[in-house]
């Protein structure tokens, strides 16, 4: 879905890289000329322009267009940042579970002096080690014992390579089973991946959203500067009536109140505009002090709604969905390693130490010891056993269950979204033939008026006309753009649109 201003690839990560021109999915409506909220400029109080001198309100401060507040999104925005901060975590949480079957090395080491009595003695050990896991569950377990004593009696020594080996021959045997953990991890980390997507889709949903609520402020009080405009017009024709006594003087009271409504209107209008400025510079992460200007060119036209075809897309491209059925797999591999919980322990065993021991006046004496066998263990009644296999059990039909309903969820989201764009397209068009019609109205009413033929009370009826066409046309487009931004923001494709690339 492309969006007014989503013009540029934007790669993001821990820091942000150039934009590059692209495509995008679904189409969205692209500028028009005729209707151009950009005209406007910020003023500073001090050099603001007297309403009482028939002058629009001037607004001054930098453009920013609604790629420009999406780039400053990425690169500023706080919850963007702190997702970033979290994903350091999981990437090491993830590297951590793939250390599963890496070679664990260790030294021990003990230097000790004692007395017992009139006797003293000093004791040195030293023991490097090393410990690993196999996929198949069999754990092997080497150590190189030196130690050595001396003492008023004389000095003793030994150094011995032990090893140790072991085999599950039914629970905790496998490569399924012991690859069940890293396998997990990996959806984990999966899953935190659209996470992280889905709160940068939800960031710059968040922004354009502020941007156009600027937008609309701002073309709110360019409508209530009109407004001003035209009252003064009429009680212009209003005073020249006067002066040639076709109007009595007390009939132009109502059109002054008029006037003193909608500069009133002005004012609620200029607070409008700083309060959504304000909303907008803190998501952008700026000062709020920033004098900014919200600049568009709009251009409205249809798009493709057929609705198969957008739910397609979601099931395709919504984090939520496809992160739940990383959670059912995830269920699956806990049924896998419960179900073998259930199982007797029985394993093969080996060990063995070879070696020498050394003691003064005496000669060495070599040492070998080696043993095997099979050790077992039968639960009769564990319960927590088979705990473990009906939470493993209601946990994955739960998620089945869950995945049904964002399904469910997605498809009501798309068909609401969907109708909300086609009515809006259809308010469009009605509400611009409406106001068209609100002006002329107002012309051909004028004309009457100074042929003596309507009445002040008709224009200022139409006035009102008109500045409820007005409103009702602006609230019609920007509501539209906001439909198409939901709409792709169900989609899943808000990143796709503005071309973003998140790298880590």
């Amino acid at each position: 879905m492309k969006l007014p201003g989503a013009g540029s690839a934007i790669i993001i990560g821990l820091g942000i890289a150039s934009p590059a021109l692209g495509g995008s999915k679904i189409p969205i409506p692209i500028p028009r000329p005729d209707y151009d909220p950009g005209t406007m400029v910020v003023a500073t109080p001090d050099k603001a322009a007297s309403l009482t001198e028939s002058k629009r309100t001037v607004l001054r401060g930098a453009p920013l267009t609604l790629a420009d507040a999406v780039f400053l999104g990425l690169r500023n925005n706080r919850s963007i940042k702190s997702a970033y901060i979290d994903r350091i975590a999981q990437k090491f949480d993830l590297r951590v579970a793939e250390d599963r079957f890496t070679p664990q090395f260790s030294v021990q080491g003990e230097v000790a002096r004692q007395r017992i009595g009139d006797v003293k003695s000093t004791t040195l050990g030293v023991a490097p080690g090393v410990t690993f896991l196999t996929p198949t569950g069999a754990t092997f377990d080497f150590a190189w014992n030196n130690s050595a004593t001396w003492n008023e009696g004389g000095r003793t020594a030994s150094s011995a390579a032990e090893i140790n080996v072991e085999q599950p021959l039914l629970r905790g045997a496998g490569v399924e089973v012991n690859m069940a953990p890293v396998q997990q991890a990996r959806l984990r980390e999966s899953i935190n991946r659209l996470r992280l997507r889905a709160t940068v889709s939800e960031t710059i949903g968040s922004i354009i959203f502020a941007h156009r609520d600027l937008l609309l402020t701002q073309e709110e009080l360019k409508l209530a500067d009109d407004a001003v405009v035209r009252a003064e017009d009429l009680l212009g024709i209003n005073q020249a009536l006067i002066i040639s006594g076709r109007m009595a003087e007390m009939d132009a009271v109502q059109t002054e109140a008029d006037l003193e409504t909608q500069k009133l209107r002005v004012l609620q209008a200029r607070q409008s505009v700083e309060t959504a400025r304000l909303a907008l510079l803190n998501l952008l992460g700026l000062d709020l002090s920033t004098r900014i200007v919200a600049r568009e060119t709009i251009s409205l036209k249809t798009v493709d709604t057929r609705v198969d075809n957008l739910i397609r897309v979601a099931l395709t491209e919504r984090q939520d969905y496809q992160g739940q059925l990383y959670v059912i797999e995830q269920s699956r591999l806990g049924i896998v390693v419960a179900k073998n919980e259930q199982l007797w322990d029985i394993s093969l065993f080996a060990r063995g130490r070879f070696g020498g021991e050394f003691a003064s006046g005496s000669p060495t004496r070599n040492v070998t010891e080696i043993m095997g066998g099979l050790r077992f263990n039968f639960p009769i009644n564990d319960l927590a056993k088979q705990q473990q296999l009906v939470q493993a059990d209601t946990g994955y039909r739960g998620a089945e269950l869950q995945l049904a309903d964002i399904r469910a969820g997605i498809e009501m989201q798309i068909r609401g979204s969907v109708s909300e764009v086609d009515l809006l397209w259809q308010q469009l068009t009605v509400a611009d033939r409406s106001r068209e019609l609100a002006a002329r109205a107002i012309e051909i009413e004028k004309v009457k008026l100074n042929a003596g033929r309507s009445t002040t009370f008709q224009v200022r009826s139409l006035e009102d006309s008109l500045r409820s066409a007005e409103n009702q046309l602006l609230a019609a487009r920007i509501g539209y753009l906001n439909a198409l931004t939901r709409l792709d923001l169900q989609l899943g494709t808000t990143l796709d649109t503005w071309q973003i690339s998140l790298k880590e």
